[in-house]
């Protein structure tokens, strides 16, 4: 079983953390951003991820991460606790600053789909028109996007952790956690600290990877 990914792609983060929870045998395979070839092949469209077993595919990030719970160890992911789409609209409200933030970012970080000059270009030419300016210009603007993002973060109701739930995933999570882990990419990005032990806890519990450490 394989599931392609891009690592910088929220909708890949929900399968991989499902994937990692509930410790399925499977091999995470990255593509290239400009590989529009093996997509077409498995599900006939660009689209990650794709999880792919025998001679099927699928696509769809929540199929994907449905069909992981159900073949996956320990029990199922639990209903959402809390009213997560509260929580969503709220990061939602500021999803340009997020996107300028993170677009010119991406392929600077070394993520593996970034690893061509190509797959580099490919992604900064569909990306640019979505937050209506160059790459160069949202770096330079990083001050005002960070300051809006702050705000939102600091605005986030209460995220319930793992450990209040015996240390269990919820669909919630599922839908919430893609994001806010991708935006710990921004360096000297004003985290607040019950963000932070959220991400810290899924993050363990998912065995997916935080962006600390490369942070720009």
């Amino acid at each position: 079983m394989k599931l392609y990914v891009y690592d910088h792609c929220p909708f890949c983060v929900r399968a991989a953390m499902v994937a990692g929870y509930k410790d399925v045998d499977l091999q995470i395979v990255p593509l290239l951003n400009d590989d529009e070839a093996s997509c077409h092949q498995l599900i006939g469209k660009k689209m990650v991820p794709i999880l792919e077993w025998g001679d099927q595919a699928m696509g769809e990030s929540l199929d994907i991460a449905k069909k992981l719970d159900e073949i996956g160890s320990g029990v199922k992911l639990m209903r959402a606790p809390t009213d997560y789409q509260s929580i969503t609209a709220v990061i939602s409200s500021v999803q340009r600053s997020i996107s300028c933030l993170l677009f010119p970012r991406n392929i600077q970080a070394g993520l593996p789909e970034f690893a061509t000059p190509s797959a580099r270009d490919y992604f900064q030419r569909n990306k640019e028109p979505m937050i209506e300016q160059s790459f160069a210009t949202a770096m330079a603007d990083t001050a005002l996007h960070k300051q809006r993002v702050e705000t939102m973060l600091a605005s986030l109701p209460h995220l319930s952790l793992p450990s209040e739930n015996g240390d269990t995933l919820g669909w919630d999570d599922v839908m919430i956690y893609p994001t806010l882990r991708n935006l710990t990419l921004v360096q000297d990005l004003q985290i607040p600290q019950q963000v932070r032990d959220y991400l810290q806890e899924i993050a363990a519990l998912t065995r997916t990877e935080l962006y600390y450490a490369i942070a720009i």
